[in-house]
């Protein structure tokens, strides 16, 4: 039996009777009659009036403006005075008249659709109804529409998406039967290539992009930069530590980045984008803000074997080095016996490396030197006692305080 969706779409194809019942079963629930005679879409030259977020107003020479949603422009950028070819669709409840920026026309008889047919062109469409199996959609007659090919997943989408226009591609006609099978995702992903083409074109590393924030992951934010998605690493979000995208990020939340990388993997173009690359670097200005001697105060980020690092400010972080965290030699093994994640810290700044983005830090520093009063406290000839810490062969070690 052949499938529609894989048979040869550059000839009229005869349905087998397994075929035929099934999209008769299907056809048997559209409406008997629904096909509605509409002229086909005009097109024409109309100049940019306005621009908002969401959509681009045109003066198209008529007593109302055309309104065309920002989402048609697929990565192009327009302002005031440019001009731009567009079709005139229809009018929405407002008075506009809604444009487009194809010229696709609506078949209105059946040698119209057989020429569409051969020819793997676009049509416009009306989704009707959604039925069983996908949707009634109406090119000029009765056509199916298989919810696999709709290009939409969700049931809310699948419901939105009746009593709209699409564009669609014919991918079975069989005029005897007056059976019509067509294609909308076919012409959605063409679009979407089309559209990453353009922008893959248009943009280069170092450029100043704006983009919407589409979905947020452990590791990052995809943003959407007008029908491309490009990845914002949470390494790339802020100069500060950022445990997760959604505490600094949104989705829906408008965003300015820059370009960082412009790649191909797996066969597939990647686009990556960086926001804190927009705000001056953290390290420019640290020797007019952190000198050696300086008490300061900070949040202990990680801990290592050999130290614990210490985030002064957003984006700069110190190290506290083990032997810089208590006065007594020997006794610390590990860093978290001193200090933990999280917890906050007085400590004294002991050297500044901006070049290398270094800052040495001192946690014993900050409580006193034990030896400076010791003089005062221990003087000689006084009877203390204390633990006896290590024996040698010359002695004795015993801890006074």
């Amino acid at each position: 039996m052949a499938d529609p969706l894989t048979s040869d779409t550059n000839t009229a194809t005869q349905a087998s009777p397994e075929n035929t019942e099934s999209f008769g079963e299907i056809l048997s629930q559209f409406q008997k009659t629904h096909s509605r005679k509409t002229e086909d879409a005009r097109q024409l030259e109309g100049t940019v009036i306005a621009v908002t977020a969401e959509a681009v107003f045109f003066d198209i020479g008529f007593k109302s403006e055309g309104i065309l949603p920002l989402s048609a422009l697929q990565g192009e950028t327009l302002k005031p005075g440019d001009k731009a070819r567009v079709t005139v669709k229809g009018r929405d409840l407002d008075g506009y008249y809604e444009l487009s920026r194809f010229k696709v026309e609506r078949p209105m008889d059946w040698s119209a659709l057989e020429k569409a047919f051969a020819e793997k062109s676009a049509v416009l469409g009306t989704v009707t109804a959604q039925v069983k199996g996908g949707f009634s959609v109406d090119v000029g007659v009765r056509a199916f529409m298989p919810a696999s090919r709709s290009g939409v997943r969700e049931a809310a989408e699948m419901e939105s998406l009746v009593g709209q226009e699409i564009r669609c591609r014919i991918i079975k006609l069989d005029v005897a039967d007056e059976d019509v099978v067509v294609d909308r995702r076919a012409i959605a992903e063409e679009e979407e290539r089309t559209a990453k083409d353009k922008l893959y074109g248009q943009i280069k590393e170092g450029d100043t992009v704006s983009g919407t924030v589409r979905s947020l992951t452990d590791y990052g934010a995809f943003v959407d930069l007008g029908g491309v998605d490009a990845l914002l690493h949470v390494a790339d979000i802020s100069w500060g530590r950022v445990n997760k995208p959604a505490d600094v990020l949104s989705i829906g939340q408008q965003v300015d980045v820059r370009v960082l990388k412009l790649g191909e993997e797996s066969g597939k173009k990647r686009i990556s984008v960086g926001l804190k690359h927009l705000q001056p670097h953290p390290w420019d200005n640290v020797p007019a803000r952190h000198n050696a001697g300086d008490r300061v105060r900070g949040t202990v980020t990680s801990l290592m074997e050999f130290g614990a690092f210490v985030e002064l400010e957003p984006g700069i972080e110190g190290l506290i080095h083990i032997s810089e965290m208590s006065w007594s030699k020997g006794k610390i093994r590990k860093t978290s016996d001193v200090v933990k994640p999280g917890e906050t810290v007085e400590v004294v700044i002991l050297s500044v490396n901006a070049a290398e983005h270094r800052i040495a830090l001192g946690l014993k520093q900050a409580l006193g030197d034990p030896w400076v009063d010791v003089p005062q406290r221990y003087p000689v000839g006084s009877a203390i006692e204390g633990p006896v810490t290590s024996l040698t062969k010359f002695g004795a070690f015993v801890q006074l305080s």
